[in-house]
């Protein structure tokens, strides 16, 4: 039976994480929160003091000594910026491939994005971004793309060789690892997202992870208008380093925090069983040949499925014969890279145009373009990874037209 354009086939499953794993206990975490009515981190007639465990539990983790809960993950990599110091001007290296509030984030830090290649890991080619480096080069900012960590060690010796700060985007890769380390406590700071697709989630909400002292110093500070004064009271708050300087309210609340707490504790068991799960299936279709991202670290992944096919037209057929099966199936950001979004083009800030026009990346916008990536859920059933693994081998037959 054919489906019509207005008939969507159903998907077999949600390709869900944090979310598809949501419980009694994230209720009843919250509900503790409304019932105390302090809702804001710092005071209240019963102050739970949720955000503060959530951070202590996070910086844990990540096996670093600091961690500040946000409003969101762009408000972490702002943070995260202001945190090491950039200067006005200053240019921070960006993966073409990433979303949009990475470039958001550089230009509300006042700094001006460098768009750089990808290679077939689908994240920062850390053999082309050493040449982009100038006197105005701030940092490099390497994302860790869909569960799947950058190669951060060649990354880190160039960043190293011209003394760049590095700033890692872990937004989608919350319990990630590389060569036996969490990502985002690896470089000078890490940003993480709590948005609803993430690994855990409070619908929204950030964290900054650092293990400099004056890194977190400021971005505590600036994250809660500069540290100055506690809202609606007085007295001081943040540390010592340095003078005052104002700041922003990008703070999280404590019904974020209560959340983020209980779904921390789901995220390791998670993120193994997705892991074996996109083990098997690419071992069970090994006879195919077909060609998968590369992983620069497949143990630390958080289970990446993302193919790469011949072409464009090649990895269109192979969506469209994925979804029809009921499988969540498509292009990372519709295959298009971000400063071909026009205002990133433009350089069309809300406050004016802040840069030239950037040159084309055909390469990335080739491997980019003719990838297919396959969400996987953490409800997930035996009987939906059978469907996946029959799915993809249909699909991969009809794009070779066996």
């Amino acid at each position: 039976m054919t489906t019509s354009l207005s008939e969507p086939t159903a998907l077999r499953y949600e390709p869900l994480r944090g979310l598809a794993l949501w419980g009694e206990e994230e209720k009843a975490a919250a509900l503790e929160v409304l019932e105390s009515r302090s809702l804001f981190r710092y005071y209240g007639p019963a102050l739970q003091r949720r955000v503060e465990t959530f951070e202590e539990r996070f910086a844990a983790l990540h096996q670093a000594p600091h961690a500040v809960g946000v409003s969101s993950g762009t408000a972490a990599l702002t943070c995260a910026l202001i945190g090491m110091g950039i200067p006005e001007g200053g240019e921070v290296i960006v993966p073409s491939a990433t979303f949009i509030g990475c470039v958001n984030a550089v230009v509300a830090a006042r700094g001006v994005p460098v768009f750089a290649d990808i290679d077939e890991s689908l994240t920062l080619d850390p053999t082309a971004w050493e040449e982009l480096v100038t006197e105005r080069t701030f940092a490099v900012m390497p994302v860790h793309l869909n569960n799947a960590a950058a190669d951060l060690d060649p990354i880190l010796a160039v960043a190293a060789r011209h003394g760049l700060r590095v700033l890692e985007d872990a937004a989608q890769a919350c319990g990630v690892g590389y060569r036996g380390r969490p990502v985002g406590a690896i470089g000078d700071a890490g940003a993480f997202s709590f948005q609803l697709e993430k690994n855990i989630t409070a619908g929204e909400g950030g964290a900054v992870v650092t293990r400099d002292a004056d890194v977190h110093d400021r971005v505590v500070r600036y994250q809660d208008q500069g540290g100055q004064f506690t809202t609606s009271r007085g007295g001081d708050r943040g540390g010592t380093a340095g003078e005052a300087f104002l700041g922003a309210n990008l703070r999280m609340t404590e019904i974020a925090g209560a959340v983020l707490a209980v779904q921390l504790e789901r995220l390791t068991p998670m993120l193994r069983r997705l892991r074996d799960t996109a083990r098997t299936v690419r071992a069970e279709l090994a006879d195919l040949g077909l060609q998968w991202r590369r992983l620069p670290d497949e143990e630390g992944s958080g289970g990446d499925l993302t193919l790469l096919l011949e072409n464009r037209l090649a990895a269109r057929r192979f969506v469209t014969a994925l979804t029809a099966a009921g499988i969540p199936a498509g292009t990372l950001y519709q295959g298009r890279l971000v400063h071909q979004n026009p205002a990133v083009r433009a350089g069309r800030t809300a406050w004016g145009t802040a840069w030239d026009a950037p040159g084309r990346l055909r390469a990335s916008e080739a491997i980019l373009g003719r990838s297919v990536t396959v969400g996987l859920g953490a409800t997930m059933t035996d009987d939906d990874v059978a469907h996946l693994v029959s799915s993809l081998r249909a699909a991969a037959g009809g794009a070779t037209g066996e």
